[in-house]
């Protein structure tokens, strides 16, 4: 048998099409749970299996999509994870395929901090079901279908700590081009899982061929791994109730084709596909060969969930925002110490804005349990900023936990040359896919000479080597001394600088600031030495992005340095910083601080609604109804209009997901507070809407996203849970003002329109239908109202309500 993992990325591979087509067709019914196939009716599974690899598969997929034990809890089969996915693999190995992949799907949770699932709970469900898996023996694991990125990257980290396979993994993208929970594109996915560990990276389903092609050739400029793709038959049309999908066997096999000279090796389909379209795939793309000699990005390229940054290679210096730092700022500490993320949001917003490329974050303050603290902080900013963020904590108690819960590559700040530094750190760097800034000291401090730093990189550069690290995974910090107490001490750094930059080719950041200290004229020394710094090499440089001279600094010698293509970023500062209403350009950056402090109330708490701020909200909902506004006026007048702004921005693009869930949680919180300052009995009733998932279809993320919308803003949900029956939903439906129905299989929806009909005869309320299969034609065609996002149900829900 040969080894894919010596023909990754080499051959063309062609991977079977849809199981669960395959199974309707065989006459399985919806409501069963596939998995259970493996051991009930293996041969039906078999034989599809070796329909695939008659028409041309190369590989072929366990029947294991939902092996996890929280998907099969849902049938009552929790406890057989270990047979139907071990029984999965020894079926796929009788087809004659030349390969098996072990294929885990989404466990149907939503990780922290979107949801409530935390990573070591789902890390634990995905280790067990690839042990289990690779117990029988595949050639590899198959992640597929994630649409959060944090599941995605915990699914390839259990999976590389339970087995020794390659651990191939696809992503599943929408018609923005992102993955639908998370937001993250196909760039940002790449960097993302190929610092995890994954062998071959990709996307699966969501889309038709001619969607994909874009976003494969984005997803292959980003990495040098092997790419994966698997588009849907087309994109599905609904007639007549039944979910149609237009593609034909010859238009895939010619996409196929396209995806191979756009950097994929291995191709296949996903849902709609029969063995008709694997033959057409597999006459198409074998024609074709992988092309060789991708690198990915140069340099050391770290990643939020929705963005990246990068170091080194020539390109223009990076700012790393500094001040979510509690050391000399009363404000943060304090809020800190009582739990609060409020000033953390805000540091991290006003810094992103001012141009800071990644954000460094620090809880080090005497009664802040750091442990505790900050995960919280990283966790905070993981739906509100697009920058990446550098974890600045050497403790592995607090720095473990913020690496789990971080859905991203971070930049680890820092480890040093020390035994305990270098044991402590490293391994966790490399286990969690981070980059990490090298501190040039040891246990004997910061050597005096240039010599002495460079020993001490090398030496941790050849530690970090031994853990599996490369040097895109480092950044060398030469450490900056301040200039009052050795006159030398900025010559030297800088000429660390250079032979760590030129002559061992690594980034390099420094922390400019520390050169003025004790000092006059702070902001201008610090302005000087930043330029020279960057003259001297440096790729990173952590300051006050609100710092205007430094900002002016960095944007000129970017130019004059010739690291600025087309004076971009300083023709777009020259543009920031024009002289408006008698403000100066000198002034621009103190006249913006003066006007945010004073923004009134009203605009800070409808910007702390846009922020999730779930701390700050409730504060401010407080000093409003101090100050004499009524908590109804409150609600309706800033409350309402900011989070349904909110809305429409995701409705244009604008806005993610994961920051309308943010904002969801602070809008609640705000609301409750107003409401605790109405007279008892008098505050409205608030309307009431039952919400479930139809029968015979189990899926409740999209569900959970509309309920925690609806409380967000007032309304009293009854949450029907999934596989509700018409009778249920229609008995609930008597208590209600409207009802909601979700589903996201094609098979429910007869199940749908009987609990449409279901409702309308038993109370006669408004009935709205939503989902991914779900069309506002279809919806029409029952007599049901649709919305196809979270902030579209609670518009034409109240709009319902109020008409009715």
């Amino acid at each position: 048998m040969p080894d894919i993992a010596r023909r990754l990325g080499v051959e063309v591979l062609v991977v079977d099409g849809a199981m669960g087509t395959m199974l309707q067709r065989a006459g399985i019914p919806p409501e069963q749970c596939n998995e259970q196939l493996n051991l009930t009716a293996p041969d039906v599974v078999e034989q599809i299996h070796r329909d695939y690899v008659t028409a041309g598969a190369d590989c072929v997929t366990t029947n294991t999509f939902g092996g996890t034990r929280p998907k099969l809890a849902e049938y009552g089969l929790a406890d057989m994870v270990g047979a139907f996915n071990a029984a999965a693999v020894r079926i796929a190995r009788n087809s004659g395929a030349l390969h098996v992949l072990a294929d885990v799907g989404p466990t149907g949770l939503v990780m922290e901090p979107l949801g409530s699932a935390t990573f070591d709970e789902v890390y634990g469900f995905f280790a067990e079901q690839v042990a289990a898996l690779a117990s029988a023996g595949p050639d590899a694991i198959l992640i597929e279908t994630m649409t959060d990125i944090a599941e995605a990257r915990c699914a390839v980290l259990a999976a590389r700590e339970a087995c020794e396979l390659p651990v191939m993994v696809t992503v599943s993208f929408g018609l923005s081009g992102r993955m639908e929970l998370s937001g993250t594109d196909p760039v940002t996915a790449a960097v993302i899982l190929q610092a995890a560990g994954a062998s071959a990276v990709g996307m699966n389903c969501g889309l038709g061929p001619e969607q994909m092609l874009p976003l494969v050739e984005q997803m292959a400029s980003a990495t040098s791994l092997p790419i994966i793709v698997q588009p849907n038959a087309g994109l599905p049309r609904l007639l007549d109730g039944v979910t149609v999908f237009p593609g034909t066997p010859d238009e895939l096999g010619e996409y196929a084709a396209r995806f191979v000279d756009a950097g994929a090796s291995v191709v296949g389909s996903c849902c709609g596909s029969t063995p008709a379209f694997t033959g057409a795939i597999s006459d198409f793309a074998k024609e074709r060969r992988v092309p060789q000699g991708r690198v990915g990005l140069a340099g050391v390229v770290l990643a939020g969930p929705r963005g990246i940054a990068r170091l080194g290679a020539g390109l223009p210096l990076a700012i790393i925002g500094e001040r979510i730092n509690p050391t000399g700022k009363k404000a943060l500490a304090q809020s800190l110490r009582e739990g609060s993320m409020a000033v953390v949001r805000q540091y991290a917003i006003e810094q992103q804005d001012a141009g800071a490329h990644l954000l460094d974050v620090n809880v080090g303050a005497a009664g802040v349990d750091a442990v505790r603290v900050f995960p919280a902080a990283v966790s905070a900013l993981v739906g509100l900023v697009e920058a990446p963020l550098v974890l600045d904590n050497t403790d592995p108690a607090a720095l473990e936990p913020a690496l789990k819960v971080y859905p991203g590559r971070a930049l680890v700040n820092s480890v040093n040359g020390g035994e305990e530094s270098l044991a402590a750190i490293l391994p966790l760097v490399a286990r969690y896919g981070a980059a990490v800034v090298v501190l040039a000291l040891d246990d004997d401090g910061i050597p005096p000479s240039v010599e002495g730093r460079l020993a001490i990189v090398d030496r941790v550069r050849e530690r970090a080597h031994a853990e599996g690290l490369s040097d895109s995974d480092l950044v060398v910090d030469c450490l900056v001394l301040t200039a009052a107490s050795d006159p030398h001490a900025a010559a030297t750094t800088l000429a660390a600088v250079r032979e760590v930059s030129a002559g061992r080719g690594l980034a390099t950041v420094l922390g400019v600031s520390n050169v003025s200290h004790g000092l006059p004229a702070r902001p201008a020394l610090n302005a000087a030495y930043l330029a020279m710094a960057v003259g001297a090499g440096i790729d990173a440089a952590i300051v006050n992005p609100s710092d205007a001279e430094a900002m002016r600094a960095v944007a000129a010698t970017g130019v004059l340095l010739g690291r600025d293509p087309q004076a971009e970023r300083w023709i777009a500062r020259a543009a920031a910083c024009a002289p408006v209403a008698g403000v100066t350009a000198s002034r621009a950056t103190d006249a913006t601080a003066f006007l945010d402090a004073a923004a009134t109330v009203r605009e800070r708490l409808a910007r702390a609604i846009s922020h999730g701020d779930a701390d700050g909200a409730p504060v401010l909902v407080e000093e409003l109804i101090v100050g004499g506004m009524e908590p109804g006026a409150v609600i309706g007048d800033v409350l309402t209009p900011a989070i349904q702004r909110l809305g429409d921005g995701y409705g244009r693009g604008e806005v993610f997901l994961p920051q309308l869930i943010a904002a969801a949680e602070a809008m609640k919180a705000a609301v409750g507070r107003a409401k605790a300052h109405l007279p008892e009995g008098s505050s409205p009733t608030a309307a009431r809407v039952a919400f479930g998932t139809v029968k015979g279809d189990i899926h409740s993320i999209g569900k959970d996203i509309c309920i925690s919308m609806l409380e967000s803003q007032g309304f009293d949900v009854n949450d029907l849970g999934v596989d509700v029956p018409a009778e249920r939903f229609a008995e609930a439906a008597r208590a209600a003002d409207a009802v909601c129905l979700s589903a996201l299989m094609t098979t429910t929806l007869p199940a749908m329109e009987a609990s449409v009909k279901a409702v309308t005869v038993a109370a006669g309320v408004p009935v709205f239908v939503g989902g991914a299969v779900v069309t506002a034609e279809y919806a029409a065609s029952i007599g049901a109202g649709y919305s196809a996002d979270a902030p579209g149900c609670v518009n034409v829900v109240r709009e319902a309500i109020q008409q009715g």
